[in-house]
């Protein structure tokens, strides 16, 4: 089993939902820093930095909660504590410098609410953060009491007991993918009755409707149950109406807006891996509810093309519901049918018309159907723009904007284009000088003005290639999935080689690391989401898309 072992700045460090009880209040997260072995820790009044002289060391291994050098190693034991031997004396800094004191074995540092406590016994440690000081001392005492090695060997029987990696030559990245899922686990809490998954602890922290479904989709194929518990805490912050928000901070505190339609296409596949029929019946009214409320208030015009609700007057983030917050399909102020939206709606009616045929709802299965048909029918009379060979969205006064991005080859996805306009789009989609790149698919065809690195607007986003690739297999392409899938693989493995991190988006052109890329402007010279977010690290759906490249037959 080789596990990731390349230390760099940006690795998640915290206690998984997946073994016991976290808090998203009082989250115990942090993120391994530039300098080895450094981990800060960041609450909203400032920062904590736990430092072990590594500069010498060799790294074993460095997974989300557990990490091990010649000299030292260190695991979180729950979500209160971390443990660990070394060494190297431990160092603990506040933001205002730092605490340890000569002599002492007890080092004592407020942070706002929270209290920490570092105890050392001879080479032994523990770090303990809590709101109580006398709860932090504690247990940071209690810690000095457990087993180092044998917590250790727990946190490696978690990947023995996982599905082995399929391709030797991707093994440390297959098991940094699973670390990634691993760490972004939250326990019941905040309203949720059941576990829920996050993009990523920092800077994100909550739970987001479209990732929910991605991390389902890959997590089925080695974790069935919390797959499901992913897409049940999104369901459990619906409205009565069938609305679902794009991100919740609990069941009560939620945004405005909602996100793409992939919600019956995670249940459909996560019903595929685990063949529970129990969860189709669970959730399929409050899926057909949601996708009946999208037809209901996202159709404007009453063309059968959904529509995403756009801030006009927002000019980094102008249509956040889509999931492509500044892609340059949206530098329009004309109001658009969206060939994404009506893509994923008619592949959502079609997943959630099979799954009403497998629970026996003939009514339903016939209306989504329908539903689908019709969609697919308005998607190629008017969104296809013949002089082009593209899909591409259509202002309500006509016009096709014209605009090629990744979104363009959704048609392929959900089943909708002819065979003859699936030759096009694949004639398009590798094409070296539009978005056959070093990496592809880059969000914008290379020859539009506005392509570059910053996020929608020429970034490489892992979860539409896994979309495009599936549309080619759906349509026969299968060298071409295959390509995509290698090129994909290639770029991300290399990137991870370098820095140790799997990001949020890619470079097409493959020379920059994600992290110096712009996202909604340039970035600082050295990497810091406080001072502004940069492409995230150790990011959720991209771990969970690598997977399912590596784990599909």
């Amino acid at each position: 089993m080789k596990l990731p072992d390349k230390y760099g700045y940006g690795n998640l460090f915290g206690y998984s939902g997946l073994d016991g009880e976290n808090s998203h209040d009082e989250d115990f997260i942090g993120m391994t820093m530039s300098e080895p072995l450094t981990i800060r820790f960041d609450d909203p009044r400032g920062t904590v930095t736990l430092h072990l002289d590594a500069e010498e060391d060799t790294f074993a291994y460095i997974l989300s909660d557990a990490i091990r050098t010649d000299w030292t190693c260190l695991a979180f034991a729950d979500q209160h504590t971390i443990i660990g031997k070394s060494k190297a004396v431990p160092e603990l800094y506040g933001s205002g410098g730092c605490c340890n004191r000569p002599n002492e074995n007890v080092s004592i540092l407020r942070n706002g609410p929270f209290w920490y406590v570092l105890c050392r016994d001879g080479a032994s440690f523990v770090l303990c953060k809590h709101t109580a000081q006398e709860e932090a001392i504690r247990l940071a005492k209690r810690g000095l009491d457990m087993d180092i090695e044998e917590l250790m060997e727990r946190k490696l029987d978690y990947y023995r007991n996982l599905p082995s990696c399929p391709e030797p030559a991707y093994e440390k990245l297959y098991y940094k993918a699973l670390s990634v899922n691993k760490v972004n686990v939250y326990s019941p809490q905040n309203g949720f009755a059941c576990r829920s998954t996050t993009p990523d602890r920092l800077p994100h922290r909550h739970v987001w409707l479209w990732d929910s479904m991605f991390h389902a989709i890959a997590i089925a194929r080695y974790n069935p149950s919390l797959a499901k518990e992913s897409i049940l805490a999104v369901l459990q912050c619906q409205r009565e109406d069938g609305f679902i928000p794009h991100m919740m901070k609990s069941k009560d505190e939620v945004s405005s807006i909602t996100q793409p339609q992939v919600i019956a296409w995670a249940a459909l596949e996560v019903y595929r891996s685990t063949g529970d029929l129990g969860f189709l019946w669970k959730t399929a009214s409050r899926i057909s509810a949601y996708l009946r409320w999208f037809l209901h208030n996202r159709d404007e015009n009453q063309n059968a093309l959904p529509e995403w609700k756009t801030d006009f007057y927002n000019t980094h983030c102008r249509c956040d519901e889509s999931g492509m917050d500044n892609s340059p399909r949206f530098d329009t102020t004309e109001k658009l049918d969206a060939i994404d939206s009506a893509s994923f709606m008619g592949h959502d009616c079609r997943c959630m018309a099979e799954i009403c045929d497998i629970i026996g709802d003939s009514s339903a299965e016939a209306f989504f159907t329908a539903t689908a048909n019709r969609i697919a029918e308005q998607v190629n009379r008017l969104l296809w723009s013949e002089e082009k060979g593209v899909y591409c969205d259509r202002t309500f006064s006509g016009r096709l904007t014209g605009v090629m991005t990744c979104a363009s080859f959704l048609p392929l996805f959900a089943g909708i284009c002819t065979s003859e306009r699936a030759g096009r789009l694949v004639g398009l989609l590798t094409d070296p000088g539009k978005f056959w790149s070093v990496m592809p698919v880059p969000s914008v065809s290379q020859d539009d003005p506005a392509y570059g690195t910053d996020m929608w607007r020429g970034a490489v986003w892992l979860n539409y290639n896994y979309m495009i690739l599936q549309g080619l297999k759906r349509y026969g392409y299968t060298e071409q999935a295959e390509k995509l899938r290698r090129r994909t693989l290639l770029e991300v493995e290399r990137v991870f080689e370098e820095t140790g991190m799997i990001f949020e988006f890619y470079d097409p052109d493959g020379k920059r690391i994600p992290w110096s890329m712009r996202r909604k402007g340039e970035q600082p010279l050295f990497p810091d989401y406080r001072v502004k977010i940069h492409s995230i690290t150790d990011y959720n759906w991209s771990a969970s898309f690598i997977l399912l490249m590596l784990l599909e037959d």
